[in-house]
């Protein structure tokens, strides 16, 4: 179900505050678009707010909520961020707005008046600097240091996260949520697209999935490693991977060339969201070998369709999946080729934890994540009201 057939939410009351949704997020950015349509979906269950969202993608055409254009060029981006350095505010980018949340920074929030709740998903660049250019981990620090100290609010995806938002920024814990939600949108899964998937990208009988981009810390090249350990045994076994095309995808189909393990690689690129659905259906596992995340989203969608999960034992997933995967060590091949052959040799291992998976979500709605991003909405109108007031008292005092 897209958010074009659920249809517009209706209107506030007149004494409804004006939230203003920012988002910039795009399906090139990975795991951060798809956190923004499940913030919108959740948006959908909260109350006391005309909600409007600004973006400067096509992508959000179809979300239940008006439309307005934010300019966010790199040269406006630096602008914004290098007068925010400088102490200097520019000119109010959301006037109309009582309040804001954004799913993604937006350097126009270092530049408002208004109370925000900003979501930094992680603070990679201080756990693997190697994985960035000086320019970006510059950029990065930066933006993530601002954008924190200015917020009346962080949002985070997991504990890990905050601790490292203390740690490493040194925000007050008592300014940062964690609040998780669900996928944006139930994958279809019906038998018919099913079997028209499976014949479409003429998929293996049996195959591991791993949808993600080609980026450093998704670990692909491990996990070539890992399944041409395993290929002796499993011949069988296939592996579909998703994602664009760039210089790192071009690395591991070298690796996948020089292991002889290449004509056992499907490369399917963007996947369709209904298509999604039933590969995850059709696959074997899910095998999640990534260094660095917070939340990983594909880990849920697998919950919800049932399919086993065998991912890394890094703090972000671990708190994430509790007892519902077999977790293994991301640095090491043979753990990751332990870890797939523990459910594609034990069909009732397999079926254990697609169970778990399916009972770790029941409780993961978009109606609980609504409840979540309400207490942090709250919190801002309560902000928002002081600031006015001290601003009144100001006024009348000069």
């Amino acid at each position: 179900m897209t958010f074009a057939q659920v249809g517009r939410v209706p209107a506030q009351t007149t004494l409804a505050r004006k939230l203003g949704v920012v988002a910039l997020s795009t399906p090139a950015h990975g795991g951060t678009y798809q956190y923004t349509l499940s913030m919108i979906e959740a948006l959908r269950h909260v109350r006391g707010f005309d909600i409007t969202i600004y973006t400067n993608s096509n992508h959000y055409s179809d979300v239940p909520f008006p439309l307005r254009p934010l300019a966010n060029s790199r040269l406006r981006q630096t602008a914004q961020t290098l007068s925010a350095s400088l102490g200097l505010r520019l000119s109010e980018p959301f006037a109309d707005e009582d309040i804001l949340l954004a799913p993604i920074y937006s350097t126009a929030l270092l530049h408002t008046r208004k109370p925000f709740a900003v979501t930094l998903h992680d603070l990679q660049e201080h756990h693997f600097p190697q994985h960035f250019s000086l320019a970006q981990r510059i950029w990065r620090r930066t933006l993530n240091g601002l954008m924190a100290r200015r917020a009346a609010n962080v949002l985070c995806e997991s504990p890990y996260v905050k601790n490292d938002i203390v740690r490493i920024l040194g925000i007050d814990q008592k300014k940062i949520s964690i609040a998780i939600g669900p996928p944006p949108r139930q994958l279809e899964q019906d038998d018919a697209k099913v079997r028209l998937t499976k014949s479409k990208f003429n998929l293996p009988a049996r195959f591991l999935f791993y949808p993600a981009q080609f980026w450093p810390h998704k670990n692909h090249v491990r996990l070539v490693e890992a399944f041409s350990r395993i290929r002796k045994d499993l011949p069988d076994l296939g592996l579909v991977l998703t994602g664009r095309e760039n210089e790192m995808f071009v690395q591991v189909m070298e690796k996948a060339r020089a292991l002889g393990v290449h004509t056992s690689i499907v490369h399917l690129g963007y996947v369709k969201p209904d298509e999604l659905g039933a590969i995850y259906k059709l696959a074997t596992m899910l095998v999640m070998p990534s260094l660095h995340e917070s939340v990983s989203i594909p880990i849920f969608e697998a919950f919800q369709a049932g399919t086993p999960v065998a991912a890394s034992s890094i703090p972000g997933i671990a708190e994430q999946v509790g007892d519902a995967a077999i977790l293994f060590d991301p640095l090491s091949p043979e753990a990751i080729a332990e870890a797939i052959l523990s459910f594609a040799t034990d069909s009732a291992k397999s079926a254990e934890f697609s169970r778990r998976g399916r009972a770790l979500m029941r409780n993961l709605t978009p109606e609980r994540y609504g409840s979540q991003i309400q207490l942090v909405l709250d919190a801002l109108v309560s902000t928002s009201s002081v600031e006015t007031g001290n601003r009144r008292f100001a006024r009348a005092t000069a």
